[in-house]
């Protein structure tokens, strides 16, 4: 075990990965490079045109696919805000159609709870904030990908 000032330092709390200002894992921006988001729509959420990117990986899948996926942008209120996409195959919220196979939705939500482990292990939902200022923080782009085995997105507000 490292030591700083004559006592000994817990490695674990210093993972690069895990900070908020890692460098991204080079591998995943080489793959960035070589599976670009080729495809794109722009789409009116609220107020706001929202740019939507996909790769060729998600656009084979989504065609294969019987049902449209829709893809959930969450800003999720706790502790801390947290920008969350889920994915989903059936929702009980409004969402906006892109095309045949493809539907969006902005939720900003207030966590019920603010416990840092029931955060990280279940992001607990107790309020919905489609109305008020939060509602009107929707993004500006989002990109979709498909990658190992599982749906994959981010966005981002500039």
């Amino acid at each position: 075990m490292p030591v700083l000032s004559g006592k000994p330092v817990d490695m674990s709390v210093l993972k690069s990965q895990a900070s908020f200002f890692a460098i991204e894992n080079p591998w995943r921006l080489l793959d960035r490079l070589l599976n670009p988001c080729r495809y794109r729509q722009a789409v009116q959420i609220g107020q706001r045109k929202v740019d939507l990117r996909w790769t060729s990986r998600a656009e084979r899948l989504l065609q294969a696919s019987s049902q449209p996926l829709i893809v959930e942008l969450q800003l999720y209120f706790s502790c801390v805000v947290k920008k969350r996409v889920v994915f989903h195959h059936s929702a009980d919220f409004a969402t906006t159609r892109v095309n045949d196979r493809l539907e969006i939705a902005f939720r900003p939500i207030a966590s019920a709870v603010c416990d840092p482990r029931e955060f990280a292990a279940h992001f607990p939902a107790g309020k919905d904030l489609s109305t008020g200022p939060a509602a009107r923080m929707i993004p500006r782009s989002v990109e979709i990908d498909f990658r190992a085995g599982r749906w994959e997105g981010r966005f981002a507000y500039c």
